[in-house]
């Protein structure tokens, strides 16, 4: 397995992993996921932002979308969003992606905060998430849909603890 920059070539294999039934469910996706909605997306991203994928044997095996906060005041954060196709789940393909985002947005990008929301219920990612030490910071009641039910996500964060604030 390798991890690489994310193409718009990409597109198809990343929205027909959004479409499986594990991971369209903890991600929320619509079932109804166009990868020209994806090429969009991958050509959307700024040079702040990161997107890698996993391949294995020339496909993709999962994706993590690092996605840079514009805003002034918010600018030292960013958001994670990952998937796995769930063919490749408990394989550390989530860690490795996770990994790599991590290390960007360290090293290259300087960020101080990562973020993401994850569903209460999804105790498999969680426990990915504070291995590379996230934590819970608060819980969203009622926030998501998932099966025609209410759900709660967490708010889970990552703070780089060497960052120092830089104010010209």
């Amino acid at each position: 397995m390798k991890i690489r920059n994310v193409s718009a070539c990409d597109a198809e294999q990343i929205a027909n992993i959004r479409r499986q039934d594990r991971v369209r469910e903890e991600l929320l996706a619509l079932t109804s996921e166009r990868s020209d909605e994806v090429v969009l997306f991958i050509n959307s991203l700024n040079e702040y932002d990161r997107a890698f994928v996993a391949e294995k044997n020339g496909n993709v095996i999962g994706a993590i979308f690092l996605l840079a906060s514009c805003t002034e005041k918010r600018k030292h954060s960013a958001t994670i969003e990952i998937m796995v196709d769930e063919k490749f789940h408990r394989q550390g393909i989530g860690s490795a992606l996770l990994k790599k985002a991590i290390e960007d947005a360290d090293k290259v990008l300087e960020i101080h905060r990562l973020e993401l929301l994850v569903l209460t219920e999804n105790k498999t990612a969680i426990s990915l998430y504070e291995k590379h030490g996230f934590v819970i910071e608060a819980t969203r009641k009622k926030s998501a849909v998932k099966n025609g039910m209410y759900v709660d996500e967490f708010m889970m964060a990552r703070i780089r603890q060497e960052a120092r604030l830089n104010v010209n």
